[in-house]
């Protein structure tokens, strides 16, 4: 039964087939060891395309690809960039991409419902202690005035998304209702991360739940101020994860593992360049290099801003999931049932786990 409320859910139309090698950027790969697995694993050769959206949260695949894990794994890998991880998800369902990303977010669960085949794989982007990526800002002048000190202080104000029924929108219930309000007791805007700091700067919204590195840039051009971070109400929450397409987990089961050992791989050595959310000196200055250039971050400010966490056994917090999905049904912005268990695919992690050992931090 389709549910129906005063918020609408717009569906992202269908994109059309990926065009051949015009929308491919080949994957270049920094020098590689000797092949760990590729032949043994029966992936020497084989052809991975992975959707990308140019963001710091897509470390992990810049790290593995420029340290050459994928191709120690027998793979090569083609990076397909998307202007968002909403936009890979009907190419990934019809099986002409690989891998990419993906947000619990509404529009993601109701296209599953709707029988687009994925599976959720790996952690790509979570905040635990210290890694709160995606804080509370305010607008300077409301801070600096003491209009606005606490949570309790929103009420009735515009606060930033970037979209409707996102994950974000999850993180800013939880969070009002640490001062006991709802959801709805402050007026939602929706404007993309990027274009944040200008916003808070010109006073078109007070506040905003913003990712790094618009949050930082937004420091430094004194348009706001830090007012809180997430880990310290809603723990752990889960905000990005690795997806594989149904098809490519099925027919190309072998390609799917030996990209998972990969992934973890560069998961690890990016998480090993934080001590608590800073980055460590020596190491962490290679991996911030590393991503800013596949980015096209600036490096100076990469290294002033709060990581997203990525578990290195590619855990995912299912229970995280399970909250914000109860989220959105209760708002009223789901248009089917999903059950979250159905859809997360633990096995290519594990596996890529027992190959791998336990972790060590590099930096430890």
């Amino acid at each position: 039964m389709i549910k129906t409320s005063k918020h609408r859910i717009v569906r992202h139309p269908a994109l059309a087939l990926l065009a051949a090698s015009g929308l491919l950027l080949t994957a270049c790969g920094g020098s590689s060891g000797q092949t760990a697995s590729g032949t043994a694993a029966g992936c020497d050769g084989t052809k991975v395309s992975v959707g990308i959206t140019k963001s710091a949260s897509d470390a992990p695949f810049y790290v593995a690809n420029q340290k050459g894990y994928f191709k120690e794994e027998g793979l090569t890998v083609d990076f397909v960039p998307f202007d968002s991880a909403a936009k890979m998800i009907p190419p990934l369902g019809g099986g002409q991409l690989d891998v990419g990303a993906g947000a619990p977010s509404a529009g993601f669960y109701n296209a599953v419902a709707r029988d687009v085949n994925l599976r959720i794989v790996a952690d790509k982007g979570s905040m635990p202690e210290h890694y709160g990526y995606m804080p509370l800002m305010v607008r300077k002048e409301l801070f600096d005035s003491g209009k606005v000190t606490k949570i309790a202080d929103l009420q009735g104000l515009k606060v930033a998304e970037p979209a409707q029924a996102t994950a974000t929108s999850s993180t800013l219930s939880t969070m009002l209702a640490s001062a006991n309000l709802k959801y709805d007791d402050v007026k939602h805007e929706y404007i993309g991360f990027p274009e944040h700091a200008a916003a808070l700067g010109n006073g078109a919204i007070d506040a905003s739940l913003t990712t790094e590195p618009s949050a930082t840039a937004a420091e430094q051009q004194g348009a706001a101020v830090r007012l809180a971070t997430p880990p310290d109400f809603y723990d752990n929450q889960q905000l990005a994860v690795v997806l594989y397409s149904d098809t490519f987990a099925k027919d190309k089961a072998k390609a799917a593992q030996c990209f998972m050992n990969a992934y973890l791989k560069g998961a690890r050595d990016y998480i090993s360049a934080f001590d608590n959310g800073k980055l460590r000196a020596g190491a962490g200055d290679a991996i911030a290099k590393i991503v800013a250039d596949a980015s096209g971050l600036d490096a100076a400010l990469y290294a002033k801003t709060t990581p997203n966490y990525v578990d290195p056994d590619g855990k995912v917090n299912v229970k995280s999931l399970q909250k914000d999905y109860d989220f959105f049904d209760k708002q009223g912005y789901l248009e089917g049932s999903v059950k979250i268990d159905d859809i997360v695919d633990t096995s290519f992690a594990k596996a890529a786990v027992a190959k791998l050992g336990p972790f060590k931090s590099s930096g430890s």
